[in-house]
C-alpha cells in the first residue's frame, strides 16, 4: 500500500513540475510568415509540392495575419481543380493563374512590410 501511495504522490509531483515549467518556458508556436507562404506558393506553380504540403499549409489558420489567411483560405478552395501525379500535386490552368495572383498579393504584402 506504502508503493501504491509514493508511486501516486511521486506521480503527481512530476506532473506538477511539468506544468509549471511548460507555465514559465511556453508552449512552442508554429507561425507561419508571408516569406512561407511566398516559398510555399513558389514549391506549388512549379509543381513541386506535395499532397503532405498542401495538407499543411491549408489546414493550419494563419490568426496572426488575417491578409495571409485570406489567402491561404483562397488556396484551399482550389483543391477540387488538384490533381496528383507520381506524388507531386498538378494544377489546372486556371489554379495555376490563381496561384500566381496570390503570389503576387504576397509579394505585396512582403514590400509593405519592410
Amino acid at each position: 500500500m506504502s508503493s501504491f501511495i509514493t508511486t501516486v504522490l511521486l506521480s503527481f509531483f512530476i506532473l506538477l513540475i511539468a506544468l509549471v515549467l511548460f507555465r514559465f518556458v511556453g508552449v512552442p508556436v508554429y507561425q507561419v510568415r508571408a516569406v512561407n507562404v511566398q516559398a510555399f506558393l513558389n514549391l506549388a506553380i512549379s509543381g513541386q509540392a506535395t499532397p503532405s504540403d498542401w495538407d499543411v499549409f491549408i489546414g493550419i489558420p494563419i490568426r496572426h495575419d488575417a491578409e495571409l489567411d485570406k489567402i491561404r483560405c483562397e488556396c484551399a478552395m482550389l483543391t477540387d481543380e488538384i490533381t496528383e501525379r507520381q506524388g507531386k500535386l498538378v494544377f489546372s490552368e486556371s489554379s495555376r493563374q490563381t496561384l500566381t495572383h496570390l503570389l503576387q498579393q504576397v509579394e505585396l504584402h512582403i514590400e509593405a512590410s519592410e
